[in-house]
Formats: C-alpha cells, structure tokens, sequence
C-alpha cells in the first residue's frame, strides 16, 4: 500500500473516532439531570460512620442508635437529630446488646427499638426509650423468632414488626403487633407471598404499606396495604405492560411527605440512589425526582418532617456514611 493510502486511511479512522465520540458525550448529556436540586446537604452524625442502624422518630426529633461500625464492632451509643435546627446530640446509650439490624418505631413520646444481631445469635429482646427522661428500659420480648433485618412500624397507637432474617439464612413472613397499655405482643395472620429481609414499610393516613426486601437472592415484587386489622395485596412494584416499572430492592430508606411515600437509595445487585414515590390514591409508582445526591448507599436511616426527608448514615459495600441529606420534593 502506498503512502497515500495510509494517509487516507489514516484520515478516515479519526474521522470515525471523533464521530463515535461526539455521538457519546451527546449520549452522556442526553442523560445529565438538569432539573431542580432537591437534595441538600445537611449535618452529619456526630457519632461514628455506621449501617444498619436503628431509628425512629418523636415529632420533630430523630432518634438513630446501634448499627454496625467501620472496624466490623456493633455499636450502642445513641444520638438525637432536632429536625429544625440541624443538630445532632448524644443521648442515653441504648441499654441491651450492641448490634445492628435492629428495628425501630416510635408511639407517643416514647420509641421502641428491638431484635437485631449481636454477632453471635439473631436477637429478640425490645427496649423502651422514653424521651421526656432520656433513659431506656427493656419491655415485653418480642414473641417470634430472634431475627435482623425486620421491618416496624407504628399505627393508631400500636407498634408492628414483622419479616426479617437469621444469619443462617431463614427468613420470616410474619408479623405481631405490640399494645403499648399491655406491654404485650399479638401474632397476627399475614398472607405475604414471600418471606424477606430488608424490606421496607411507611405510613400514609391512617394505613400502613410493606413492600421490598430480598429472598434467596431475589427481590420480590409483592406489596401490601395494613389498615390495622388485614393485610391486603395491591399493585406490584414491579410491573411491566402499559405502566413499567420496578422499585424491587432491599435496605431502601423510606419516609412518608404529604400523602406519598418515598423509597429511597436500597441494593439490588448493586446500591442505588434513585427515588420513588408512591400515590396511593392511583396505587402508583414515578421517578421523576433526583437521585440522591451524596453516595449511592443501603441500610441508611430516615425521618421527614416539614414537607422534607432525611437520609443518613448506610454503606456501599466499600465505605460506611455519616453524612445526612435533606430531600425537598420541588419536581
């Protein structure tokens, strides 16, 4: 081949390559999100990076204690986020073992936080952390299977947990119901097609939604609707046909704003950091927010109030978080 010819072939091999790179990074921009910012940066946990922690919430105060720290140590110290003022502060330390997995739900002024894993044994011990006094104390066991990774929430006055895992692997399509009055437990009848851990659960009204989580590997796509008496089926969160869709995923954090639920970051395979919102009104689900604008994480806590929410602490698989973030739905 003469010179010309590999100067014309030459020629046309970086014409291509600026072609297929202008068609990529056209491609890569068709993709930016230019919409409005709704996530911000708040204040971060004072205490130690950690995972699966538990949490819950009394009014306008966020309560997270235990989880599982960088050095693979669980943890007990307990800290309080005022909402309002962005400050975190060290509270009475959580008096049972140091664990994490456990979970959480608050009635009253008082937050209840149980099960988990110790790293030894599945737990199923439960503590009562009254917040006018700042101290703990160990109320009724709960009466199924120790386990991690269970769900809870609280609705017109009673607590509910249910679901969940033991390091062996057993899941658990259970769930009880705990009377605050009694200091007593029921064990409720439940239809789940699936037994999980990780899933997650958010009230909106007076009815309570369950959905999320993962078994044997796989993520399924049942969800429920709790009025406090039955647990009813409604749509999958994971659909295909006219409305397509999937918010299959385990370890999300959740918080409910106005009359939506949110779910928010989780893993499936991999982390994630996009959200969903849920209208029950059309038993629907749309991503048209941002995602998460701090790392994608599972295992992260929540809280929302005054029409925003909140996500701190979680991990990636590579790096544990303290970091907080603050959601404010403008899209």
């Amino acid at each position: 081949m003469n010179k010309k010819n590999w100067q014309v072939l030459i020629l046309a091999g970086i014409v291509a390559l600026f072609t297929f790179n202008s068609c990529k990074k056209s491609d890569d921009q068709d993709e930016v999100d230019s919409g409005p910012t709704e996530w911000n940066r708040g204040p971060g946990l004072t205490g130690d990076p950690r995972t699966g922690a538990a949490s819950f919430q009394i009014e306008g105060v966020g309560y997270l204690t235990t989880g599982l720290l960088k050095n693979n140590e669980r943890a007990t110290d307990t800290y309080s986020l005022n909402i309002e003022s962005g400050q975190w502060e060290e509270v009475a330390e959580f008096i049972g073992d140091a664990r994490h997995g456990a979970t959480g739900f608050a009635i009253g002024n008082n937050g209840y936080v149980g099960t988990g894993y110790n790293g030894e044994t599945p737990l199923n011990d439960f503590y009562k952390y009254n917040s006018a006094n700042d101290s703990w104390e160990e109320i009724a066991q709960f009466p199924g299977e120790g386990r991690y990774d269970a769900v809870a929430f609280a609705l017109d006055g009673y607590g509910y947990v249910g679901l969940g895992s033991t390091e062996s692997g057993k899941q658990f399509n259970d769930f009880y119901k705990y009377d605050p009055s009694s200091n007593s437990w029921t064990k409720l009848s439940t239809n789940f097609a699936f037994k999980k851990a990780g899933a997650f659960a958010f009230v909106i009204g007076d009815k309570a939604y369950i959905g999320g989580g993962v078994e044997n590997n796989q993520y399924p796509e049942d969800f429920y609707e709790f009025n406090g008496e039955d647990f009813k089926p409604i749509g999958d969160i994971r659909r295909t046909g006219s409305e397509t869709f999937d918010v299959t995923r385990s370890g999300a954090a959740v918080f409910t704003i106005g009359n939506y639920g949110y779910v928010v970051a989780g893993k499936k395979g991999s982390v994630l950091s996009n959200v969903w919102k849920f209208d029950p009104s059309k038993d629907t689900w749309t991503n048209e927010h941002q995602s998460l604008l701090g790392s994608a994480r599972e295992k992260a806590v929540s809280f929302s109030w005054d029409g925003k929410g909140y996500i701190t602490t979680g991990n990636n698989g590579s790096s544990t978080f303290y970091d907080t973030w603050i959601f404010n739905p403008v899209r």
